[in-house]
């Protein structure tokens, strides 16, 4: 759905260097956890192993802020409130909060919703990357778009899991969907409504950040 696609204002070099774009989006933070054993030899010569770093960016959106219907009221969880974007050794783990703190396990016949992500490891503020997750009436399922050579994927074929916990909806996915990039930026945005009115302004929509604005991984 190119209505959810947001395009990031380019990256700029100074002296040849990348710095990054600025970003006016909630401040991010960052959790390095090691891990590894503590244990180390009573003579304390060998040091502690250490693994693979645990690294967390978020983003919060206000709640209330999705634009609204004119076809019928959307339910509290078509609102999105925030996201959080883990990785360690095993990949990629992305929460996506939901408002009224409940998401959906599935929809009724009529409507549905995408929640979707977008990922530029480039900077050149052109989308590289977008994994979405979608419930239906038969429940969630999830789409991997590789926008440059690649190849993405759909339902089993995306390689992305999705399950709810609370009021998230949590997307797993390995750290090669994202071209094994070790920093970019990225956002995320979701659409609720009726099947006929995808793509249309009738849909109930919100982004985090909002303004097409991007998440720097990991935060600077």
């Amino acid at each position: 759905d190119e209505g959810l696609t947001p395009t990031f204002a380019p990256e700029t070099t100074v002296a040849g260097e990348d710095v990054g774009a600025t970003s006016t989006a909630a401040p991010t933070t960052e959790v390095i956890v090691l891990g590894g054993t503590d244990a180390v030899s009573p003579d304390a010569t060998v040091p502690r192993t250490a693994g693979p770093p645990t690294i967390e960016a978020t983003v919060t959106d206000p709640e209330g802020d999705a634009t609204a219907s004119p076809i019928d009221p959307a339910p509290p969880w078509a609102d999105l409130v925030g996201a959080r974007l883990i990785r360690s050794g095993t990949g990629f783990e992305l929460r996506i909060a939901l408002g009224g703190g409940d998401a959906p396990e599935s929809t009724d016949e009529d409507h549905t919703m995408n929640v979707a992500s977008f990922y530029d490891v480039d900077g050149d503020g052109d989308i590289d990357y977008e994994i979405w997750a979608n419930v239906a009436s038969g429940g969630w399922g999830a789409t991997y778009f590789d926008n440059g050579p690649g190849q993405g994927g759909f339902g089993k074929g995306a390689g992305v899991t999705v399950t709810t916990e609370g009021g998230d909806v949590v997307l797993r996915f390995p750290s090669g969907h994202l071209g094994d990039a070790e920093r970019f930026r990225w956002s995320v945005a979701s659409e609720w409504g009726r099947y006929e009115a995808l793509g249309t302004p009738a849909m109930v929509r919100d982004d985090a950040p909002d303004d097409d604005q991007a998440v720097a991984f990991p935060p600077s």
